[in-house]
C-alpha cells in the first residue's frame, strides 16, 4: 500500500493511505502483512508517541510512488532512531545502576568503618572496666589485710593487757 506522510498543525508526522484497486489491494496485502509484524514487533517494545488525528490528503498517481520510497525511508529513520534511543536508554540505565553500586558500595565501607570503630571502642570500654574492677578487687585486698593486720595487734595487744593483770594478781596473792 502507498502511503503518504503529512504533517498537522502540531508538526508531528500522519501516514495517510491512498485508494487503490482490488488487486493491487492483494498484491500488497501480503508484502504489507510481513511490514506489519516487523513494526509491530519493534512497537510493542517502545512506547508509540501520542499522534493527533489523521487528516485526508488527495494525492496524484505520480506522487505514488515517490511517497512509497519516502515513506519506506522514514520508516528506516524511525527505527535507527528507536535503536539509537535504546542504546541511550540502556548506556543510562547502566551508568545509574552503576552509580548506584558505586554508592552501595560507599555505604557498605562507610558502615563497615563505622561498626569496626564501635567494636574498638567497646572493646576499648571493654578493658577499661576491667581493669577498674581489678585496680577496685586489689584496694579491697589491701584493706582486708590491713584490718586483718589491725585486728591482729589488736588481739596481741589485749592477750598481753590480760597476761600483765593476770601476773599482777599473782603477786598479789602471795
Amino acid at each position: 500500500m502507498a502511503k503518504e506522510n503529512h504533517t498537522n498543525e502540531i508538526d508531528q508526522e500522519v501516514e495517510t493511505a491512498a485508494v487503490i484497486s482490488n488487486e493491487e489491494n492483494q498484491q500488497e496485502n501480503t508484502s504489507a502483512s510481513d511490514t506489519e509484524l516487523a513494526v509491530t514487533e519493534t512497537s510493542e517494545s517502545k512506547s508509540k508517541p501520542k499522534r493527533a488525528p489523521r487528516k485526508p490528503a488527495v494525492k496524484s498517481v505520480s506522487a505514488e510512488g515517490e511517497t512509497a520510497a519516502e515513506a519506506e525511508k522514514t520508516e528506516i529513520g524511525e527505527e535507527a532512531v528507536s535503536e539509537a534511543n535504546e542504546e541511550t536508554s540502556d548506556e543510562n540505565q547502566d551508568q545509574s545502576k552503576s552509580k548506584k553500586n558505586k554508592k552501595m558500595k560507599e555505604k557498605d565501607k562507610k558502615e563497615k568503618k563505622k561498626k569496626g570503630a564501635k567494636k574498638k571502642e567497646k572493646a576499648k570500654d571493654k578493658k577499661k572496666a576491667k581493669a577498674k574492677k581489678a585496680k577496685l578487687k586489689a584496694k579491697a585486698k589491701k584493706k582486708a589485710k590491713a584490718k586483718k593486720a589491725k585486728d591482729k595487734a589488736k588481739a596481741k595487744k589485749i592477750a598481753k593487757n590480760k597476761a600483765k593483770r593476770s601476773k599482777a594478781k599473782k603477786n598479789k596473792k602471795k
